[in-house]
């Protein structure tokens, strides 16, 4: 235990003690290891300064929060205006060792405990790490291991060394499990619900765990007072087997008769009723009851009731088996948030995060404000964490709000390599910054290469142009690509090319997007058997207009939300060009988390495509069905008019689920999915009917009919890109096909 003291010599009497008018002198004592230096930085009186009992009391306790000492006292003479600080360090641990452990190796136990070498000795954290091992051990089914454990200092260098004696004992093995009181539920019923089963080893730590599992079920059930009772255990002579008897007493069973609020005077009964999980006639049910509870505060906290009070209490009627449910409401004061910390940052300037934040200063709080802005944090791509903490300022009807914010790595050189049916081998080679100078600026440079694919992009976004809700981005491209049919080659296209983007958000949820682009594309090697795709190069000039409606919770890894847009893009005509078309696009795409985490996604794409001014539309500016963007199972193209269409319509429904995550983010993730689609030459040929004649499952030839396909993927969210595997299996194959599709994908199909 560390006493703080405050010690004054009196060498005079009391009298003179309030003669001394400053501070002559300054003296340190006792420190061997932290230098002098470090505790006169915080040590305020300074040589010169009034004499204050209360500031020398505050810069005692300032060095003891170096956490550097046990004790701290300073002493005053009178005599010579001297403050004189003695400090008694904490050892300095130079060694850790461990004695017994054979189970788990030195380094392991290193991990598990908080007090390290080369740090100082925290007395009270080792009894924490004695405890901390022992459960280590438990938790392998070494239940009576003990741990002692040996301080030796060094008086001369005022060093530790500790060392942990460690006996490790015997697994213990689950001869038995009875269960004892049950009357509702069988034993073998409540034995189906707990991980300790008979030989499996004993851990102690799981017995607890099943224990408050138990409990949960029945108060889940309608047992709103049942007790299930701590276990006895009953060892054998050797402590290796146990007998384990769980007692539980029921209780009646109430069914819930009436749910009442009191206390509302924001919200009316009908609201708050809307929002509860828990119903009337149905039974009891602790984890509903919470949730209600959760819910009734969120409705009152996104109204700026930050301080709000719910209280459920039961009437019970035990002879009848039934309990009412009264809700009782202590609003209390609308909270306004006085200021808003932000804290955390290294790289990125403040006002970054502060633009994306919803929640303003001097104004109500606000539970939906605050959660939607913490998801547009989270949509800058550079943010690992942020801690929310809401703290009081004194003020009864006012709070502050602090925000901690934990950065990722915002820059990435990435390098890898896929193969897919589509481009065969293709390798990557991508350099990626989301926050250039601290700005959220991006900028990308890709190079793609493979036998069928080469492509060099660079890529810029500013997302605030002027500090303005206006994004501002450029690219330029030189893109070159085999083209197949199928599997038959078609010809070589090559796209080189730039364009301008500028997009001002509307609302929250409203952006425009305008694009100007300018490209050059030519088409050689043309393999007249294959296509009628004239060779020869094209001007492009092209603008695009675009209206969007994103709520996505996460524009990286969506669990919940929407995004629409509508699109045209004119090329030619007055923008000039060898190229005149429009083409109108319209997408849907819904996303909808189901149970745990596991989200139903579904996106719709239609567009049509028309040429003007006598020109002929060509396949480079047609619409390609199949393969790994549009309807999976499928080579590019093959669900289309070997020349492109100029209408197209694709649906895809996917159900997504997390298999690894770290923190917020799906690192790894498994995906279902089921496509279905076509391109048409014409808007008359169009048949919105999935199936296939004669003609496409015996010769292979497009027959305007929609396919179909389905399969299963895997999700990799790297810190540059997110990547698709895709595997790919058509419900109409074409004669000769030799399904699945393998597909490897960098982005997301919506």
């Amino acid at each position: 235990m560390i006493y703080l003291k405050l010690l004054f010599l009196f060498l005079l009497n009391g009298s003179i003690l309030f003669s001394i008018e400053r501070v002559k002198e300054i003296e340190i004592k006792g420190n061997i290891n932290i230098k002098e230096k470090v505790i006169r930085n915080k040590i305020k009186t300074k040589p010169g300064d009034i004499y204050s009992p209360e500031n020398l009391k505050t810069d005692l306790n300032n060095i003891l929060e170096l956490g550097y000492f046990e004790d701290v006292t300073v002493e005053m003479d009178t005599a010579t205006y001297k403050a004189i600080f003695v400090v008694k360090e904490k050892p300095l641990i130079r060694k850790i060792d461990f004695k017994g452990n054979k189970k788990f190796s030195k380094a392991r136990l290193k991990d598990e405990i908080k007090n390290k070498e080369k740090e100082y000795l925290d007395r009270i954290q080792l009894e924490e790490d004695k405890r901390k091992i022992a459960e280590l051990y438990s938790e392998k089914g070494y239940s009576d291991t003990e741990i002692d454990c040996n301080i030796y200092v060094d008086k001369d260098t005022n060093k530790a060394d500790i060392t942990f004696f460690i006996t490790e004992g015997r697994k213990v093995t689950v001869s038995k499990v009875e269960i004892e009181g049950t009357k509702y539920y069988t034993p073998k019923k409540i034995l189906g619900k707990m991980k300790t089963k008979r030989k499996k080893i004993f851990i102690e730590k799981t017995l607890k765990e099943d224990i408050e599992k138990i409990t949960s079920y029945y108060k889940n059930k309608g047992f709103e007072s049942v007790v299930v009772n701590q276990p006895e255990l009953e060892y054998n002579e050797d402590r290796t087997k146990v007998n384990i008897k769980i007692k539980i007493d029921e209780g009646p069973r109430y069914r819930i008769e009436k749910i009442d609020v009191e206390g509302n005077t924001v919200y009316s009964k009908k609201e708050i009723m809307k929002v509860l999980t828990i119903k009337s006639k149905q039974y009891y049910n602790s984890e509903k009851i919470d949730f209600s509870k959760q819910s009734i505060y969120e409705l009152y906290s996104d109204k700026g009731y930050l301080r709000a009070e719910i209280l459920p209490e039961m009437i019970k009627y035990p002879e009848k088996g039934t309990m009412d449910i009264n809700f009782k409401i202590t609003e209390n004061n609308l909270i306004y948030l006085d200021r808003i910390y932000i804290d955390g940052l290294t790289h990125t300037k403040e006002f970054v995060i502060r633009r994306e934040l919803l929640i303003k200063e001097k104004e109500p709080f606000s539970g939906i404000k605050l959660r939607r802005s913490i998801e547009k944090i989270y949509n800058l791509g550079f943010i690992d964490d942020v801690n929310i903490d809401v703290q009081d300022t004194g003020v009864i009807d006012s709070a502050d709000l602090v925000l901690t914010i934990t950065e990722g790595k915002p820059g990435m050189l990435s390098a890898g390599a896929g193969y897919s049916s589509v481009d065969k081998l293709v390798g990557t080679l991508q350099v990626t910054h989301m926050n250039l100078f601290g700005r959220a600026q991006r900028l990308s440079l890709l190079w793609e290469f493979g036998e069928r694919r080469q492509n060099y992009e660079i890529n810029w976004t500013e997302p605030w142009f002027l500090q303005k809700p206006v994004s501002l981005g450029g690219s330029v491209y030189d893109l070159t690509r085999k083209q197949y049919y199928g599997n038959s080659y078609a010809y070589t296209s090559h796209r080189q090319g730039a364009e301008v983007r500028i997009g001002p958000r509307l609302s929250e949820y409203l952006n425009l997007l305008f694009i100007y682009g300018y490209e050059r594309v030519t088409i050689s090697d043309v393999q007249k058997s294959v296509t009628t795709t004239p060779e020869g190069t094209d001007l492009t000039s092209s603008f695009t207009g675009q209206i969007i409606y994103d709520s996505r919770d996460n524009i990286y890894d969506t669990t919940n939300g929407n995004r629409n847009s509508f699109s045209v893009q004119l090329a030619g005509g007055p923008l000039g060009g060898d190229v005149h078309f429009y083409k109108p696009i319209v997408r849907s795409s819904w996303f909808l988390p189901t149970f745990w985490k596991f989200v139903f996604s579904t996106n719709f794409t239609a567009g049509i495509v028309q040429s003007f001014n006598t020109y002929k539309l060509e396949d480079p500016y047609k619409f390609h069905v199949g393969g790994p963007e549009t309807v999976r199972g499928y080579v590019y193209n093959e669900v289309s008019p070997p020349a492109g269409g100029e209408v197209m319509f694709v649906g895809n429904i996917e159900y997504k689920f997390p298999i690894v995550q770290e923190k917020r983010k799906t690192i790894l993730q498994g995906a279902i999915f089921y496509d279905f689609g076509g391109a048409w030459e014409n808007y008359k040929s169009v048949k919105f009917t999935i199936g296939e004649t004669e003609e496409w499952s015996k010769y292979g030839n497009w027959d305007n009919l929609m396919k179909s396909g389905w399969g299963f993927g895997i999700r990799f969210t790297t810190p540059v890109f997110p990547i698709r595997l895709d595997w790919g299996w058509p419900f109409q194959p074409k004669p000769g096909q030799n399904p699945p599709e393998f597909y490897f994908t960098i982005g997301q199909i919506f």
